[in-house]
């Protein structure tokens, strides 16, 4: 009774987890930020270079695209080096290299030279896809497995937090500044990042990763799998790949992908051209979504601990479904709000559920490369996006007309169902509280 006790309890979680996770979220809002500013920019940018729906969309995509290339290998390269406290040492230089990539991109004379600013995103995003899959391994390092849904789904707040500030960035930028200024907004994150990698660097320990892994095992928990480098045994990634929960949980990310990349490339255009905002108040009231994403992202994975990743998903993938297609009657900046509102519980809370489901189910030292898997799926879904929106904006006549809009919508709502589809396949969650008293009752 006492280990079921401590095992869906907080108060005992030692303060090293919390510390970690307090880093770890940190950092993730500044991944996410550094993301997502791009597109809070996109109606700003595609005035300066004249660009077309289909052209910006092509740049879009290419840059988002970007963002799978690393994910797996740089995983597995993560996985080698070593989890636990070795993988914040792999995680500092990633972090530190990709945000001052983002800064140099802030000078004026470099990205108002197309060619130069696009490669220089490409460089950003690189990065910060290799970056994804590392640090949600070492937020599940730290953590319980048993509050590992929770652990992630607080992390991952993260995402909506620096989507919102880049937003907010956006529009304070470009409101200062005038919007020839627009990349003024990409000084922002190296600030941040420097110190806080190097206290995370010097915070991660053997000796406080053997404290913490001594505790979560002390009060009947399970310690999460970490083995050394020489133990770890070959063909992981083949492993990894044969689980169905991980590819079928890969498929989901994607399609979900595809309807997250979509809203944020299509909204700030929407409320520019057909609502008649200014590019200011575009890139602010593009992002209201991120309010409810952040208590979202507490709930439904913390649910997920309790009635498994699977029936979870699904619940979120129908409720997604008919949010997004509710666009359809974003008439009015009211609309736009509310609609966004009922989005953002579930448009950010499942990443880390689709995280948590694929740590559950990776062989024993791929916990990284299975995230890898995640992330990869999801950023080509990112990539797909943007060209796929563009292409059906020009097709329903434009920029400036509607029913382009009106099609991306019902198509984003299409690819949310087609991904719960597909969770239907899942093998069920065997470890929740749940689960356990079933086949307890069972036997």
């Amino acid at each position: 009774m006492s280990t079921k006790k401590s095992s869906l309890s907080l108060k005992s979680i030692h303060k090293y987890s919390w510390v970690s996770l307090l880093v770890c979220w940190l950092i993730w809002i500044l991944n996410a930020y550094d993301r997502e500013i791009i597109l809070r920019l996109g109606p700003t940018i595609s005035e300066t270079f004249n660009l077309s729906p289909e052209a910006w969309g092509a740049i879009a995509s290419l840059i988002m695209l970007v963002l799978a290339v690393m994910a797996i290998p740089g995983s597995a390269m993560s996985d080698k080096y070593g989890g636990g406290w070795k993988r914040a040492r792999f995680q500092l230089p990633l972090v530190i290299g990709y945000t001052a990539l983002s800064f140099l991109s802030g000078f004026k004379f470099i990205s108002h030279n197309i060619v130069a600013f696009v490669a220089l995103r490409i460089g950003v995003n690189l990065g910060a896809g290799w970056g994804e899959p590392v640090g949600v391994s070492n937020t599940s390092e730290w953590w319980p497995k048993e509050r590992r849904g929770f652990a992630l789904g607080v992390h991952h707040t993260g995402y909506p937090i620096g989507s919102l500030l880049s937003g907010l960035m956006a529009a304070a930028i470009i409101s200062l500044f005038g919007p020839e200024n627009w990349s003024y907004a990409f000084f922002f994150a190296l600030i941040i990042a420097v110190p806080l990698m190097i206290f995370w660097g010097k915070y991660s320990t053997p000796d406080k990763i053997e404290t913490l892994y001594a505790d979560i095992r002390a009060q009947g928990l399970s310690a999460p799998d970490v083995i050394d480098n020489e133990l770890r045994p070959k063909g992981l990634l083949k492993k990894t790949l044969r689980e169905r929960n991980i590819t079928l949980t890969a498929g989901t990310t994607m399609l979900t992908q595809v309807v997250y990349m979509g809203i944020n490339v299509v909204l700030p255009a929407y409320l520019f051209n057909v609502l008649g905002l200014s590019l200011a108040a575009s890139a602010g009231l593009s992002v209201v979504f991120a309010v409810t994403g952040i208590l979202g992202q507490i709930i439904w994975p913390t649910l997920s601990d309790i009635i498994g990743r699977k029936i979870t998903i699904i619940i979120c993938g129908v409720w997604m479904t008919i949010s997004v297609a509710a666009f359809y009657l974003a008439t009015s900046s009211m609309l736009v709000v509310i609609i966004q509102l009922a989005f953002g519980l579930v448009a950010n809370a499942v990443w880390p559920i689709y995280y948590a489901a694929a740590s559950d189910a990776a062989p024993e030292g791929a916990t990284s490369t299975a995230n890898g898997v995640i992330t990869t799926a999801m950023f080509i879904g990112g990539g797909i996006a943007p060209v796929f929106m563009g292409a059906l904006i020009s097709a329903g006549g434009g920029w400036e007309q509607r029913t382009g809009y009106i099609i991306c919508f019902l198509a984003m709502a299409a690819c949310a169902l087609l991904g719960v589809v597909l969770q239907l396949f899942a093998k069920r969650d065997t470890n929740t509280p749940i689960s356990k008293t079933v086949a307890a009752a069972v036997h």
